[in-house]
């Protein structure tokens, strides 16, 4: 794990001569990688998470799917 954290401070010049975009792309994919159970949630989270879930649930209809929202933001870039 050492070697893992050294390697990534070595990588630091590296990304940061990336552009925005391409770290933001990073960051996503990165993120997109892990699973629910890699993410440390507090009580108080799992409850405010629950609670939009509920909501979500309730108001199905109107919602809009990821990808397509994602889509939309990507463009207003």
């Amino acid at each position: 794990m050492f070697a893992i954290l050294c390697g990534m401070t070595d990588l630091a010049p590296e990304l940061a001569r990336l552009s925005p975009r391409e770290r933001l792309d990073l960051i996503e994919s990165l993120w997109e990688s892990l699973d629910e159970n890699d993410v440390p949630v507090t009580d108080a989270q799992r409850a405010e998470l629950d609670r939009r879930m509920a909501g979500f649930d309730q108001d199905w209809a109107e919602s809009v799917p990821w990808d397509q929202l994602r889509g939309e933001l990507r463009q207003r870039r």
